[in-house]
């Protein structure tokens, strides 16, 4: 069966992640597997600021999105991904025992979205969610499953009070608020944890930590600091 991937927020890391994802889905295929069945979930539109550091193209203006994203992948790769042009619903999580959600992804920013997520993720103890948060040179991608290993929120639960800055208005008021490549990196990690568990059924980590200014990664693994 394949692996069903729940993404929220496909803005700045969610659409660097996805695109990742896809080859993902091709790797796990070349090895014998089923690949994976993406449900992308956003409400916002492309706008000319997130040309920059998002993966969208001028043609995308104004359109949603995850409609955006998932429509291209579709037709590029022949894959029958959803898109839901709208704000996280707990039901996105159901769909049990038909299409057992593997793993929960977001790349939110914001606590007030966090926390209407992890109310509806405590609904289903053993998700396994992975949570993408950054700064403008920093960031961190958190996973857990709320058994052996503790959810995002509860590992961190500053998670939940952050608040919003609203959109941004040109690509240089976005530049100035998060750097260039800052989500790349979340993408990167965030696609590292999901390969473990999607391979071996457990992430390698259960939490990164970088600094772009320093040059520092810090892994967490079972709860104590791994090498980098």
């Amino acid at each position: 069966m394949k692996a069903k991937l729940v993404l929220v927020g496909v803005g700045g890391s969610g659409s660097k992640l996805l695109a990742t994802l896809v080859r993902m889905d091709a790797a796990l295929k070349a090895l014998g597997g089923e690949g994976i069945h993406l449900v992308a979930i956003d409400g916002d539109r492309v706008s000319e600021a997130n040309l920059v550091r998002q993966a969208f193209l001028p043609s995308d203006l104004g359109r949603n999105k995850a409609e955006a994203l998932v429509n291209r992948v579709n037709l590029l790769f022949g894959k029958g991904w959803e898109y839901r042009p709208r704000a996280f619903r707990p039901e996105d999580l159901e769909g049990r025992p038909k299409a057992l959600v593997t793993a929960l992804v977001t790349a939110l920013d914001s606590g007030r979205a966090r926390s209407e997520v992890a109310e509806a993720v405590e609904e289903h103890p053993g998700l396994w969610w992975v949570d993408l948060g950054n700064g403008d040179r920093w960031g961190q991608v958190l996973a857990g499953n709320g058994l052996e290993v503790p959810w995002p929120h509860q590992q961190q639960p500053a998670l939940l009070t952050g608040e919003d800055e609203g959109p941004s208005c040109s690509a240089l008021e976005a530049l100035l608020r998060q750097d260039l490549l800052v989500n790349d990196m979340a993408a990167l990690w965030a696609a590292e944890i999901l390969w473990g568990l999607l391979r071996k059924g457990r992430p390698s980590f259960s939490a990164v930590f970088y600094n772009l200014d320093r040059g520092e990664v810090r892994a967490v693994r079972n709860g104590s600091l791994a090498p980098t």
